[in-house]
Parts: C-alpha cells; sequence; structure tokens
C-alpha cells in the first residue's frame, strides 16, 4: 500500500496527487480515466496522459504454493488494479505450471490414522500439490478424522524420560502421537541432546581385549554415546572382546592350579580371561601351557618380604649373603622363622677349590691319619691359618676313649701311680715305655744325678685353646661357633685381667650392631668404673635359639677355655619360644618347666664345678601380638600370642625358682624393669621391626642393671 501523499509531476510540473485522485467525488473515474479504462469519450485525461499503470514497475513474487521455487511476473497495471479494488499487494496467484498440475487433481478421502478407528478425512488438492511441490510424490500423509481431532483437543503433551543411560534429560510426547498410540505406552527415544550428538558420532572398530588377538570389535555409535552419558571419554574407550574370544569365553571356566611354591598346599585361579590370552599366543593345534604362579597367600608374602643380609656361616668370615624373598617364602612352607646357616659367594666358590686332605697323626709314633674337611680348611684359611691343625687319627681317639686312666703300683714304694690315658696311648706305640717309678721315686732319683733347676716363672696371660669338636657339634644350633666370638675377641680375652663371658640366646646376641649390644656397653661401663689399671673384656657368646639344654652342651666350648671372673647367662626366652601356628597340649607348660628345671641344675652344676660366680638376667618382656606373621591369619596369630604369653611367664617363674633353690642371688629382672612404668613405657625401648627384641636405650638400660647387680654383690671381688 502507498503511504503520504504521492505527487504526479511530469516536465517539472505537479499535476495532483494521488490522493486527491482517490478522495474525488469522481476519483474512481478519474483513476479509471488514469488506467486507460474510461468510457467517456470526451475524457481529458484519458487522451492526453498514458496509464497510471505506468508509475508503477512490473514485480516478480514467489509461487502461493509451498515449496513450488516458481516466481510470477506482476505488472503495474495489475499492481494499480489490486489497489482499485482494495486487495492486497502479494499477488495470491500459482504459477502456471501448478495451476495446470492443479486441474489434475481431485481431493482424496482417507482413513484416519489413528489405529482401530474408522473414521476419514479429506485429503483435499491444493494438500496433494503441496506435497507434489515438496517432493513427496503422491503419499498421502497421516491424518486424523474429526472426531478424532475433537479428542486430540482434551489430550496433553507429555514429558517422557530418554532412553539413553544415564540420561536425566527427556523427550516431547505429542499429544497426537498419544492418540494413535491408542493407549499403548510411549515409545523409546532419544532426547533432543542425545539426538543431536548420536548424529556426531560414527562406529568404531576397536581392538578385542585379548592380548595377542588380531581380531577387532564393532563400538557402535549408540554404545558411544551411553559411555559418554556415563562421564567416560571417547579417547579412552572400553576394552572388549571380539566374536571369536566371546564365542570361545563361553567354552571356558576357571580351573584352579597349583601353587608353585613347594610345600604349598593352596591354589590358584587361572581365570578364562588368562586363559583366552594363552590360546591366543599358542600355534593353532597345540595345548596352551599353563602358567607357573604363586597363591595369594604366597604372592602376598612375596611382596611384603624384603631381601636381609646374613652373615656367612664360616664364623672367621665378616661377610654376608642375601637371605632372598624367595628363600624366605621357601622357609615360611617348611615351619621355619629364621635363615638357615649359608655361605657367602666368596666362600662357596673358595669351597668349591678345595678338598679334603689326609693329614699325619699329631701322636708321636703314629702312622695313621685324619681328614682335614673342607669345611676346617676353609674357616683356617678365611681366619689367616695356612697349616692344618694338630689333631689325632681316629685310631688314637678310640683307644683314647677306650682306655681311661687306670692306677698301677710303684715297684719302689709301693704307692698308686695314675697312668693316663695318653701315656697308655704312647706306650702302645712304643715312644715311651710304660712307668715302674710314681713321680716322687724319680725326683728322688734325679736329684742325685743333678742339682735342682729353679722353678719356672709363670707366665701371666691365659693361653686359650678353644676344643674343635664335643657334643656341640651334633645340633645345627650351637654347631657353629657364637657370632661375636671373633678371633680379636679370642685374643682380647687372652690379655684381658678382667674376663666375663655372657652366654645367652638372642637377646644375648642383643642388637644388630655389636657396638650398641648390652655386652658392649657393659664392657665399657666396667672399663671406666676399674679405670686403666684392669683391662675388661665382656666376651658376648650368645647364640640365637640357644636353650639351657644346649648351653650345657656348650659349656666346655664357649665357657670353659676362657677361665671368666663372672659368668652371665638367660635363656628364658629361648626356653618359652613356641612355634607359630602349631598346636600345644594343655599340660605343655608343665612339661617344659619341668624339663627346664632339670636342665637348669645340670647348668648349675657345671658353674659350681668350675667354680664361677654367675648372674642370672630375665629377658625384657615380649609382644608377639605384634609378629609380623598375624597378617596372614588373625585367629591363628592371637592363639600363638596367648600361647607364647602363657609359655613365657611359666619359664620365668621356673628360672626365678631355680635360681633361689641354687642359691644364686645375683638376679637381674628386665622384663620388670622395663615394665614399671607401664607397658606404654616399655614399647620406648623395644626395636621398632621386633616382638621381642630390645632396642639400644633397652641395651644400655640392661647394661646398667647388671653394672649395679655386679657392684652390690661384688661378683668379681676386691676390684669394685
Amino acid at each position: 500500500m502507498f503511504s503520504g501523499p504521492v505527487k504526479l509531476q511530469t516536465a517539472g510540473r505537479i499535476l495532483f496527487s494521488l490522493h486527491d485522485i482517490l478522495c474525488a467525488d469522481n476519483g474512481v473515474r478519474r483513476l479509471l480515466c488514469w488506467n486507460g479504462l474510461c468510457s467517456s469519450g470526451d475524457c481529458v485525461l484519458g487522451s492526453n496522459f498514458g496509464s497510471l499503470g505506468d508509475f508503477f514497475p512490473a514485480t516478480e513474487v514467489p509461487c502461493r504454493v509451498r515449496g513450488c521455487r516458481n516466481l510470477l511476473r506482476i505488472s503495474g497495471d495489475a499492481v494499480m488494479n489490486t489497489l482499485a479494488t482494495g486487495k492486497n499487494l502479494r499477488s495470491d496467484r500459482m504459477c502456471d505450471e501448478c495451476y495446470s498440475r492443479l486441474q489434475t487433481l481431485a481431493d482424496q478421502e482417507l482413513s484416519c490414522s489413528k489405529k482401530g478407528c474408522d473414521g476419514t478425512w479429506v485429503w483435499n488438492r491444493y494438500q496433494q500439490l503441496e506435497a507434489l511441490a515438496a517432493g513427496r510424490g503422491d503419499r498421502p500423509p497421516r491424518g486424523l478424522c474429526q472426531k478424532c481431532r475433537d479428542e486430540l483437543k482434551a489430550v496433553k503433551d507429555v514429558e517422557q524420560p530418554c532412553r539413553m543411560k544415564g540420561c536425566k534429560n527427556t523427550w516431547t510426547w505429542s499429544a497426537r502421537e498419544q492418540l494413535e498410540a491408542a493407549g499403548k505406552p510411549a515409545p523409546r527415544r532419544l532426547c533432543e541432546e542425545c539426538f543431536q550428538t548420536l548424529r556426531t558420532l560414527e562406529d568404531r572398530q576397536l581392538p578385542c581385549r585379548v592380548k595377542g588377538c588380531a581380531h577387532t570389535v564393532l563400538w557402535n555409535r549408540y554404545q558411544q554415546l551411553e559411555y559418554l552419558k556415563a562421564g567416560r571419554t571417547l579417547e579412552e574407550p572400553p576394552r572388549r572382546l571380539c566374536d571369536a574370544c566371546l564365542a570361545r569365553s563361553a567354552k571356558l571356566q576357571e580351573q584352579e592350579k597349583p601353587c608353585r611354591i613347594h610345600g604349598c598346599k593352596n591354589t590358584w585361579t587361572w581365570r578364562v580371561h588368562d586363559q583366552l590370552e594363552a590360546l591366543a599366543a599358542t600355534p593353532e593345534g597345540q595345548e596352551p601351557t599353563v602358567p607357573n604362579r604363586m597363591c595369594n597367600d604366597c604372592f602376598a608374602f612375596y611382596n611384603s618380604a624384603k631381601d636381609m643380609e646374613q652373615p656367612c656361616r664360616n664364623h672367621t668370615c665378616r661377610k654376608t649373603w642375601v637371605w632372598t624373598r624367595s628363600m624366605q617364602l621357601g622357609a615360611k612352607q617348611h615351619g621355619q622363622t629364621r635363615p638357615p646357616a649359608k655361605l657367602c659367594e666368596d666362600c662357596a666358590a673358595l669351597l668349591k677349590t678345595l678338598s679334603d686332605q689326609e693329614v699325619p697323626c699329631r701322636v708321636n709314633g703314629c702312622k695313621g691319619t685324619w681328614v682335614y674337611k673342607v669345611e676346617e680348611q676353609l674357616r683356617d684359611l678365611t681366619a689367616g691359618r695356612t697349616t692344618p691343625p694338630p689333631k689325632r687319627c681316629r685310631a688314637c681317639n678310640d683307644f683314647l676313649a677306650n682306655h681311661p686312666a687306670k692306677e698301677i703300683t710303684c715297684q719302689h714304694c709301693g704307692k698308686a701311680i695314675l697312668l693316663s690315658s695318653q701315656e697308655q696311648l704312647d706306650c702302645a706305640l712304643a715312644v715311651s715305655v710304660r712307668p715302674s717309678l710314681c713321680a716322687d721315686c724319680v725326683g728322688a732319683e734325679i736329684a742325685q744325678i743333678r742339682p735342682p733347676e729353679p722353678e719356672p716363672v709363670q707366665s701371666s696371660r691365659l693361653l686359650i685353646r678353644i676344643p674343635k669338636g664335643g657334643p656341640w657339634t651334633e645340633h645345627a644350633v650351637i654347631r657353629d661357633w657364637p657370632p661375636r666370638m671373633t678371633r680379636e675377641k679370642v685374643e682380647h680375652m687372652e690379655q684381658a685381667t678382667v674376663r666375663i663371658v655372657c652366654i645367652g640366646d638372642e637377646l644375648t646376641v642383643s642388637c644388630e650392631d655389636e657396638t650398641r649390644s648390652w655386652p658392649a656397653h657393659l664392657q665399657q661401663n666396667l672399663q671406666r668404673r676399674l679405670g686403666n689399671g684392669e683391662d675388661v673384656c665382656v666376651l658376648n657368646a650368645g647364640i640365637a635359639g640357644c636353650t639351657t639344654a644346649l648351653a650345657c652342651r656348650r659349656f666346655e666350648r664357649d665357657v670353659k677355655p676362657f677361665e671368666p671372673q663372672l659368668v652371665i647367662f638367660s635363656f628364658a626366652f629361648s626356653d618359652a619360644r613356641c612355634g607359630f601356628g602349631t598346636s600345644a597340649p594343655d599340660d605343655e607348660c608343665a612339661r617344659r618347666t619341668a624339663a627346664l628345671a632339670d636342665d637348669f641344675c645340670r647348668f648349675d652344676e657345671l658353674l659350681h664345678a668350675a667354680n664361677y660366680p654367675a648372674l642370672c638376667w630375665l629377658p625384657n618382656p615380649i609382644y608377639p601380638q605384634d609378629s609380623p606373621e598375624g597378617r596372614y591369619d588373625r585367629d591363628a596369630h592371637a592363639r600363638w600370642a596367648e600361647r607364647q604369653h602363657a609359655l613365657f611367664d611359666a619359664t620365668l617363674r621356673q628360672v626365678r625358682q631355680s635360681c633361689a633353690s641354687a642359691g644364686l642371688n645375683a638376679v637381674v629382672d628386665a622384663r620388670a624393669l622395663f615394665t614399671v612404668n607401664g607397658d606404654k613405657s616399655a614399647r620406648r625401648w623395644m626395636a621398632s621391626d621386633s616382638w621381642f627384641l630390645h632396642n639400644e636405650i633397652g641395651a644400655q638400660s640392661i647394661a646398667a642393671w647388671i653394672e649395679s647387680t655386679i657392684v652390690e654383690n661384688k661378683l668379681l671381688g676386691e676390684r669394685l
């Protein structure tokens, strides 16, 4: 439509406005005249001017049919007629093509799209024309009858949850879709967000999760969409089985296989997935190899254990060997908690180069030999000794064992002469003649021949001779020398004026570092107290696992050769030790304490026979509930800890009673002194990695208590 006055201007002169034309009384006539349609013959406007449509340019408008892209050309006259008749300026005409097609169409009556409804609706020819123009062909759309349309007005759109797992969005179930569903439940659809995301995805081929399999598995875009909704990323796709592996896994089952550790009766599970990987790595037609694995218990122990440095079995060697985790695991399966006696690498290599040697017997006149074992050669070589020690052959040893000392009568005075075993052997070997006179008679005869010689001056230095063989060789625990009895320590004992021997078990061995052990602290304390006028040497003869019964066996080797002024002993911990996992009878405490009483009496007899002053110290408290073995079977560990406490208490009571019966008053109760301020204070004096061993602070305290007891009881005589 025109807005505002429009002026008609010709040759620079305004004739009149269009508004004037339309608003005049004869406006219509004038308009017709301007348009050349006036029938009056004397019309000045019609004869002097052209058509009014000349002032309107031709216009192109699209075809009224939706989907048609043709254009209609509207002339200026047609625009003017539209204005004159009051119609809209936009043309409502069709293009020629659509108009021709419309003439060939007719209205169609179609069935209602609602299931079960027998009504119809009319698909008119104009709607058909629009469908053809949109490229939908002659396929009729879905429509509703009038009755269904009326019902549709009462139905409202409903929001339905998205079908994708993990999505919280909704999609709209329209009223028409609900009506056409005819009471059926809503379909499962994606929300708009999931649908748009799905359109951006494409199916992917993923490698099979079985190692060694060359097949792939399809990961379609719906699965990818669900993966995204679960909060994961497509850069880390899931690991899945291909169809071949999936079919093969359906025929497999988990299998129980024996543990690889010798002595373990447990099993490990060969999972289906591991079997698939074994099959993928096995050539066609061959059986897969079952892997050699540990059970869960062995594997847990192996992971928690650590390699440990252990001293060489050769006590003269200061090197170590590694007790590996595998060795510890094997020992655990056989019920062993302590490392075995083993040579270091250098000693083992040297041992292979040695061989047993036949060495002449040390006895004069004997032509026999004895076997110089490779172990003895190794011990002597690492100690710096290159020559074999003097020993008797087996025949001489048997002769001495079967010929005890006997008495013969002096032919001169009739006095009894003691003929020792060695003298009998010398006589048998014709090295010496059987004596016929006693010593006094022989001395008298010698005095008549030559004057008496001055008596030799006795040397103040002790010559220590440690026997090589004895009852200690029959038991593996005490067969070797105590680990702290070194060559340097023995030489110090020979020179010392104050000699003290500490014999016992692992609590006597004390801290791993020898300088931090309580015997080392005791030596420092006594040396400081006695001053430079005395040379104090405290020998640590402790052996882990040594009981009172074993101490009686090794007394001749580890105590007597040193002629100590004082013996400090403690075997209560090893006497009370019980193995983990072993079931003890109810009368075990009574049986073991009775045996301990007899063993203590024999040890006390050895002390009295040698006339050695003694001091007994009772060990520090123990905490078996803290043992690391409890992580494998807590119930069994709790029962063992309770039994260990009961045996430990019974052993301490028996040792106190035995000391009182033997008249041994010098007793240091370390457990009572440790716990005098409570259990919490006592734990500060215990090693963090052991349930029975003290730390250096505890070792210093034990040394101080023993020193105080030595001074109070004057166990070293007038020196203190």
